[in-house]
């Protein structure tokens, strides 16, 4: 019988860190979990060790000092202020993103040769699954290693919203039906195009205007959709007989793809004040 494999693909993000201490807590145990995949060149054990210490001296905080963030961003550079509202809302995680024993670091390019010659050994005379959360779209060769075993989680209902930022970016149109439509969480297959695999699960909030900022919407978002890939993974490890099929989505319903380098700081601030607007509309209307 093959041997089945799986594997959670991260970023090396304080995001991602509330996802790890997630699937450790649900599959540390389980024979076929073999590692955790960072994009990220191999850090110093110092760096590894300084962020381990870190989320066990601050887990549970919610409220850090300017000192401590000072810190905070030393380890994970670039935070944003979703990751600062997820932090407000839920404290700092309990795992570190490269804390956990099977750490393999893949390097900066998902897409590289040092990565693909890891898969294609990975994959001999073995059933690879692969979970993924990053930002890297991966070439056709991660699908046909795993035999198109690769998933993906999102931060928005599928297919009215794709790429990244989503969420942010349909607060700044200020159409409420829409917004309302695309709020929530969707786990699909991976395919070549972006975010337009096979939908296996998705789940709409019920009231997305109940939050203080869209950054905050967006931190309940992530920990929503980590639940909920958490449990599709169990599912499909889990079982021997059956793996989801997914439903194609509508073409005709497929929304815009939005893109990281067109998030600028002015769609930014356009984002965090049409969400408002529109939680305001909202509340007036009620």
């Amino acid at each position: 019988m093959t041997q089945k494999k799986f594997y959670l693909l991260i970023d090396s993000s304080i995001i991602c860190s509330y996802l790890i201490s997630k699937w450790i807590e649900a599959f540390e145990k389980m024979p076929e979990f073999q590692g955790i995949l960072v994009k990220e060149e191999v850090p110093s054990s110092k760096v590894i060790t300084e962020r381990k210490n870190f989320h066990q001296q601050y887990f549970g905080q919610k409220h850090l000092t300017g000192e401590i963030y000072e810190l905070l961003t030393d380890l994970y550079p670039d935070i944003d202020r979703t990751e600062r509202a997820m932090i407000e809302r839920y404290g700092v995680s309990k795992h570190s993103t490269t804390e956990h024993y099977q750490t393999i670091f893949l390097g900066d390019n998902l897409n590289g040769k040092y990565a693909k010659n890891w898969l294609m050994e990975v994959a001999e005379n073995s059933s690879v699954f692969i979970f993924v959360c990053a930002t890297q779209i991966l070439k056709p060769w991660w699908l046909e290693i795993t035999k198109h075993q690769v998933f993906n989680s999102h931060t928005a209902v599928l297919p009215y919203a794709r790429g990244m930022y989503a969420i942010e970016n349909m607060a700044i149109n200020k159409n409420i039906n829409q917004f309302r439509q695309a709020v929530g969480v969707t786990i699909h297959y991976v395919d070549e195009g972006v975010d337009t695999g096979s939908i296996i699960r998705t789940e709409r909030i019920v009231d997305p205007f109940r939050f203080n900022s869209i950054w905050d919407l967006k931190g309940y978002l992530y920990i929503t959709e980590f639940e909920l890939y958490v449990k599709t993974a169990q599912d499909i490890i889990s079982n021997n007989e059956t793996i989801p099929a997914g439903v194609s989505p509508n073409p005709k319903l497929l929304g815009p793809n939005f893109r990281i380098k067109n998030f600028t700081p002015e769609k930014q601030k356009q984002a965090a004040d049409g969400y408002l607007w529109m939680k305001n509309s909202v509340s007036i209307q009620r």
